[in-house]
């Protein structure tokens, strides 16, 4: 008999093994450990360690023993750790005293049990929903629903929904199922499809909770906003309502799709969010966007809208200039008048200036080993008040001409022992008709390499410009500027995390209500996300990405073991992580150490369900 704080902690099913990842176009193959986790009847896997690229059978069976013999040394390393960690943490008085609620009580100190009589039943996920509770709050989002009996039923719907999007997204059927099984709550799918008609009720509500609240971390109203739009499509070929199909971003012509525009504050923070049928042009988007957003977002004059070439028409600058909006776009030089194009090709008048690497793009920034780069530039003063700004830089220029070889050389393969293509062969490769010219003397469509459109292409590497109704008559201007606009890989970052890490896509809801639901859904999850990683970077110092923050939440357990001497059940939290640590402590989350006697089964299953 062992008194209850002596007992051994009960670990779910933990194997590694080594994994070859191979394309299907390449040779290569990524050698990497991968670690499974079971937790009842589901299993998670994630990698623990790139070993490296093989490109022979031979080099994988060296990376495959070197990775055997890692394994062998996380195990064991794993193994010594375990066995000086079989002791719980003694409890203090204010856990114990925090943690009494109606499904569970702490363990009397001295009770004693027999070690052999307990029984494994179950892990416990708790890391998600203790997080987006608390997000919850924090976010003010309780006024999304009224105070009432019925509505409070239907928050703790969404905090759910929220728990899964933020650490295990899925479709509404798989979220249901991941919560019965990694959380041990009882929610219907029904209940579920019914809360999405409820948020597209609620959206124009959560939009402005969300924009209060990312304004209220900022000591004034942002003046800077990001702007940008994309596509998300679905399997289908049928067109109604919202999903139409349109120019894809993700080269998916055939199917239907929706738009979404989003602004956001130069640190990737959401302010708003429209959406628009599938068949919008992109650049038509800001038009119908800015005047609400306008009218939502930004109510008195000034702010400066940040966005790509693709918003760049004269008909978007008037728009924004007549809300009172100033703008910084990207600019087509390419597509600019034959006299301005010969006037950016000048280079011998540009003038060279020192740049801090925030002016650049985030992926050369990165690989920046000094503080700052040297740019030439040029400023061409245009009709209607616009500013042209030209810069060339040498490391893009490098970047173009490489982008270029690689289209190339696709475009070699293709060409037969005459130095032509057939026309049927370029199907499905996108950039290499560009550089192509129609071969002369041929029955059939046939191409071939022309020469002075590669040549004539080659001119423009490390060229880049912007366009902006703002003043650039100082070189403390045009820093400014140019590190306004390489913000923008901020939103892009935002979409990608919408996109991929909150899955956003693919849609499984057909009709206009439920598809706005499952939006407003994803984008408070992306809000949860960004105020989270805010909240760490200024208050720990740590810059962490959606994928820490995902393994740490879902690394937060209890195990459930049953005494089968008299029935009882405890809950037994599991040692913290130094993520969740930091997590929980940017949240004021004070998670227990202490063993818990489960009271009521049924309560417990319920615990998210039931008003507290």
């Amino acid at each position: 008999m062992l008194p209850i704080a002596f007992l051994p902690v009960f670990r779910y099913n933990v194997f590694m093994y080594i994994r070859a990842n191979k394309s299907p176009n390449s040779p290569r193959k990524a050698i990497q450990i991968v670690e499974s986790v079971r937790h009842g009847k589901s299993v998670s896997t994630r990698i623990i360690q790139h070993i490296g690229v093989a490109y022979s059978d031979e080099e994988e069976q060296q990376m495959r023993a070197l990775g055997a013999k890692i394994i062998e040394s996380l195990e064991q390393e794993r193994a010594k750790k375990a066995s000086s960690q079989t002791l719980l943490f003694e409890p203090s008085v204010e856990e114990a005293e925090e943690g009494i609620c109606r499904y569970e009580r702490p363990v009397e100190d001295g009770a004693y049990i027999k070690i052999s009589d307990m029984v494994n039943e179950a892990t416990i996920i708790e890391g998600p929903m203790n997080a987006a509770e608390k997000l919850y709050d924090l976010l003010g989002l309780d006024h999304i629903f009224k105070s009432s009996a019925r509505e409070m039923g239907k928050v703790s719907l969404l905090k759910q929904a929220l728990a899964n999007t933020m650490a295990h997204p899925s479709s509404k059927r798989g979220m249901v199922q991941w919560l019965r099984e990694a959380c041990r709550s009882e929610v219907s799918v029904d209940r579920m499809y019914r809360l999405m008609d409820t948020l597209c009720e609620r959206e124009e509500t959560v939009k402005r909770i969300i924009k209060s609240q990312t304004e209220g971390l900022f000591a004034s109203k942002p003046t800077l906003i990001l702007f940008d739009a994309t596509t998300l499509y679905y399997e289908s070929f049928k067109e109604d309502g919202l999903r139409q199909c349109g120019y894809s971003k993700d080269a998916k012509f055939k199917e239907t799709q929706i738009i979404m525009a989003l602004a956001a504050t130069t640190e990737g923070l959401p302010l708003w969010y429209e959406i628009f049928p599938g068949k919008t042009w992109e650049g038509d988007s800001i038009k119908s966007f800015v005047s609400d957003w306008r009218r939502n977002v930004y109510e008195e004059s000034g702010g400066v809208v940040v966005a790509d070439s693709g918003m760049l028409t004269k008909e978007n600058m008037a728009k924004l200039n007549e809300e009172g909006l100033n703008y910084i776009l990207g600019a087509r030089l390419k597509s600019m008048k034959k006299s301005e194009k010969a006037e950016i090709l000048e280079l011998s008048s540009y003038t060279s200036f020192t740049a801090p690497v925030h002016c650049f793009d985030e992926a050369d920034s990165v690989s920046d080993t000094e503080n700052k780069r040297i740019l030439k530039y040029k400023v061409m003063k245009l009709e209607g008040g616009r500013n042209l700004l030209v810069t060339w830089d040498s490391k893009r220029a490098e970047k173009d001409a490489c982008d270029r070889e690689e289209l190339l050389t696709r475009l070699e393969k293709k060409l037969n022992g005459s130095g032509k293509v057939k026309g049927k062969n370029l199907i499905g490769n996108r950039g290499t008709s560009r550089f192509l010219k129609v071969a002369e003397g041929e029955n059939e469509a046939s191409y071939e390499r022309d020469t002075v459109k590669i040549e004539q292409d080659g001119k423009w590497d490390g060229l880049h410009g912007i366009m902006t109704d703002l003043p650039l008559g100082m070189e403390e201007e045009i820093r400014e500027a140019l590190s306004h606009y390489h913000s923008l890989w901020k939103i892009e970052e935002s979409f990608r995390i919408s996109k991929s890490d909150l899955k956003i896509r693919p849609m499984y809801h057909w009709t206009e209500s439920r598809i706005r639901g499952h939006i407003a859904l994803c984008y408070i999850a992306f809000a949860m996300m960004r105020q989270l990683q805010k909240r760490l970077l200024l208050q720990q110092q740590d810059q962490m990405s959606v994928k820490r923050i995902r393994e740490a939440l879902l690394g937060e357990t209890s195990v459930i073991i049953r005494d089968k001497s008299n029935g009882k059940r405890l809950r037994v939290p599991m040692e913290q992580t130094s993520e969740m640590k930091k997590i929980n402590k940017v949240l004021g989350i004070k998670r227990t150490t202490v063993p818990r006697e489960i009271t009521s089964m049924v309560q417990y299953r319920n615990r998210y369900n039931s008003v507290q």
